[in-house]
């Protein structure tokens, strides 16, 4: 019997046997349930009880990441229905909702405590460099479903915002280490005290694997070259004056070591260096009558190199040519492609090389009450973006642009049945001048544990400024044209949402049920994508028919479907957490304009169905178990390769200890506890893979 079968027998053992002897005695009584049902803030920027909001909610608390054995972001977010979560390679990951696989999901506004962390260059997020780790959160808050309303363009499909654990929660030093399979190193350490009136913590985290296994088929074999080294130091501090005050500072520094490539040619990946910072610091004032004003001022920084030295020029020419070319002759060789050509041989570098991106924002947010049945939430906010990085714009100069935005919320109770919900948001930057998101919701309560909700929200979405002003191309001396990669049209414009959905949510806390049903269709259009143009940038090029990908406002589509989770948690000890979601898209794209005209579509872009469910049972003696399984049907991932459909199980087995005044826990964790899968692209082999972790708390 294999190490993985044996792990999943023993974890189904151990859970089945608890169910059955599970006493009467530990189920939680009606007393302990009719507590305060989960309240959110990342919807419509005031905290609203989950029956109220205008759209569908997924909470994922620290319980739930324990109970799931996540080791990774991918992991946490094939938790969410309708979202693809994804290894691009081994340390870098797609997470979007509602997309097609891209190698930059773009339209899912990621936040940290409220700080957006979306980067300008690359249109997404750079998880490798976020720095903070699973232990660190409190709870995750994901719209599903634009929230361009509240949080502007970069939430054109959804929004989710990780809050971390404040420092008054916990207290002393909490040191983590993880062992296990592809090398995997990984420690975390935290201290939380406090003095006087300031509370704080200081983590440190590091992390360190191998990535994929090597290519053992095929014409590419060989080691994938996609491992990682990080480290993380934050830094969160909470100042109370008094008791109407709180200000809030966090910051941070990420140093991410991993290897980038196209999975499908193993041995042109390369190392990439991300140097991350940040600092955020917020002020919070309570007003009478529960109002309250914030001000959040954060700046992000993001930089990147990726020097790739393919060798010299003469070299290269020889082994294309299949004859020598000697350095002499390399100024002659290219004088008979343009006699004003002046390159004497050299080292030819590819790559991104050196980008620095850097953003200021500073935002005001009112809460307020205008009647005892009607509150609203207004505020206004200016954000500066700043790129540097000759890849990028195919000059060694700067970048930037200013963006102002305005933004209004309203909750009416009209009565015990319906509450009602508006949000606006206006935006203006010199890409798009001014755009408007909107949107209205209806809740109707059949009574406080049963709600139906119709929501329908229109959306817009800015360009980045990556998106709108590329221009990466590899030019050898500044002179002749070797690679066209992609570039922007001159004139890329707003993105275009119109989203309607029907919801219905259950909350039965009695029998520790949360059940939600979420029903949509979206419609997009002027979507970003690109095609295939002749590669004329005004300069000689060493490919005679050498073409560029476009950036443009060429695609649309429309997305159909319904999404259900649910979480039942009937004792204290018994978790099970299921999600479902069913996509069905009808698109379409023009790839290319010339020499002929073609349209291609997105339809099998991304899985039809996903689902999963998570089981979790913690018993006497402080042990526990858990297993986790997660089905993905087929897809032809949009910047990745057609993968089949696969059914993944993971499992962990767990141990709660106490030494004197110290706890800890020790986790063995299973993933994949059965045949190998393809993760995004076919060299992407996901194995069963063992972890070993330990948590002390002193």
């Amino acid at each position: 019997m294999s190490r993985a079968t044996l792990s999943l027998t023993v974890t189904g053992l151990l859970f089945s046997q608890l169910v059955l002897s599970q006493p009467k005695s530990a189920f939680i009584t009606e007393e302990d349930m009719l507590g305060e049902l989960p309240s959110v803030s990342s919807v419509a920027r005031m905290v609203q009880p989950l029956n109220q909001v205008p759209a569908s909610v997924t909470i994922i608390d620290q319980q739930l990441i324990k109970a799931s054995g996540a080791m990774t972001w991918v992991d946490v977010f094939r938790l969410v229905p309708g979202f693809e979560s994804y290894y691009i390679n081994g340390n870098r990951y797609g997470i979007g909702y509602h997309g097609f696989g891209r190698e930059f999901p773009n339209h899912l506004e990621i936040m940290v405590d409220g700080r957006p962390i979306y980067d300008p260059v690359f249109a997404n997020t750079e998880w490798g460099s976020l720095g903070i780790s699973l232990e660190d959160i409190d709870h995750i808050e994901i719209v599903r479903g634009s929230n361009a309303p509240a949080f502007g363009s970069n939430a054109f499909l959804g929004a989710v915002n990780i809050i971390t654990r404040k420092p008054v929660q916990e207290r002393g030093w909490q040191v983590g280490v993880t062992a296990g399979d592809q090398q995997t190193r990984e420690t975390t350490v935290r201290y939380s005290g406090n003095a006087d009136k300031l509370d704080y913590r200081v983590s440190f985290n590091y992390q360190h694997n191998d990535g994929f296994p090597p290519v053992s088929s095929g014409d590419n074999r060989g080691p994938m070259k996609d491992g990682r080294e990080m480290l993380a130091l934050n830094l969160r501090a909470m100042y109370t004056p008094n008791i109407t005050d709180t200000f809030d500072l966090q910051a941070g520094y990420t140093h991410n070591n991993s290897g980038w490539g196209d999975a499908d040619s193993p041995a042109e990946y390369a190392d990439v260096q991300f140097k991350n910072q940040y600092q955020s610091l917020k002020w919070n004032r309570d007003l009478i009558n529960g109002d309250g004003l914030q001000i959040h001022l954060y700046h992000n920084r993001i930089e990147g190199e990726n020097y790739i030295n393919q060798g010299l020029v003469s070299n290269l020419l020889s082994e294309e040519l299949g004859f020598t070319i000697t350095p002499e002759q390399v100024p002659g060789f290219f004088q008979m492609i343009d006699p004003t050509l002046d390159i004497e041989d050299q080292h030819y570098i590819v790559g991104f090389q050196g980008i620095d991106s850097e953003r200021y924002d500073v935002e005001l947010e009112h809460r307020l009450h205008l009647t005892p049945n009607l509150r609203a939430t207004w505020g206004a906010g200016l954000r500066y973006d700043n790129i540097s990085g000759k890849t990028v714009f195919g000059h060694g100069g700067d970048e930037s642009l200013t963006s102002r935005r305005l933004f209004g919320h309203m909750e009416w109770e009209a009565s015990s049945r319906w509450t009602m919900n508006t949000g606006l948001m206006i935006e203006n930057n010199v890409l798009v001048d001014t755009i408007a998101s909107g949107r209205i919701a209806a809740n109707y309560h059949f009574n406080p544990l049963h709600t139906l909700r119709i929501g329908y929200a229109i959306g817009r979405r800015s360009p980045s400024l990556g998106e709108a002003r590329e221009l990466n191309v590899d030019v050898l001396a500044d002179q002749i044209l070797v690679q066209a990669i992609r570039k922007s049209a001159e004139s890329v414009e707003e993105e275009r949402l119109k989203s309607l959905e029907l919801g219905y949510l259950a909350q039965l806390p009695t029998q520790g049920l949360t059940f939600d049903v979420r029903l949509f269709r979206e419609s997009v259009k002027d979507g970003i994508d690109t095609y295939q143009a002749p590669a004329d940038l005004g300069i000689p090029s060493l490919g005679l028919d050498e073409t560029i990908s476009v950036r443009d406002n060429n695609s649309r589509w429309v997305t159909r479907g319904a999404e259900l989770q649910l979480r039942y948690q009937p004792t204290e000890h018994t978790l099970i957490n299921a999600h479902y979601s069913y996509r069905d898209v009808d698109s379409f794209y023009i790839s290319r304009y010339e020499p002929y005209f073609q349209i291609k579509d997105h339809d099998e872009r991304a899985p039809r169905h996903t689902a999963g469910m998570l089981l979790f049972q913690r018993f006497a003696a402080g042990w526990s178990s858990g297993i986790n399984i997660y089905h993905m049907t087929a897809a032809d991932w949009r910047d990745g390769n057609p993968v089949e459909q696969f059914v993944r199980v993971d499992a962990h087995l767990g141990y709660d200890f106490a030494v004197g005044s110290s706890t800890g826990n020790l986790s063995l964790i299973g993933q994949n506890l059965g045949g190998d899968y393809m993760e995004h692209a076919q060299n992407n082999v996901f194995e069963t893979r063992l972890f070993l972790r330990l948590v002390l708390n002193f």
